[in-house]
């Protein structure tokens, strides 16, 4: 659930405001694990709020969205090649070359 959470974080502007115990039971795990920063009102139960995704958690994101052993390959590189020459063709395509 936690992963999930931190992808449903990524996807709010923040900073922004928890206060449902499951939320705050999620937040806790992100911030012990590096993923969030975010502080807890006191008592802690009243609510939280995450200020940023670390720089850990934004890795994390991209290891979710781009695994290294999709498509049988042991690298994320395998993509890279093929979106450059598409975005080079239709580079060329719009200024009329070749």
């Amino acid at each position: 659930m936690s992963v999930e959470f931190l992808r449903q974080i990524a996807a709010t502007p923040l900073p922004k405001s928890f206060t449902a115990k499951k939320e705050l039971d999620a937040i806790k795990i992100l911030r012990q694990a590096g993923l969030v920063l975010a502080m807890f009102d006191e008592p802690p139960e009243f609510g939280a709020r995450v200020l940023a995704i670390t720089e850990k958690g934004r890795a994390e994101l991209l290891q979710l969205h781009y695994p290294t052993h999709a498509h049988g390959c042991g690298s994320t590189s395998f993509w890279l090649p093929r979106v450059a020459k598409r975005a080079k063709d239709v580079l060329k395509r719009s200024i009329g070359v070749g």
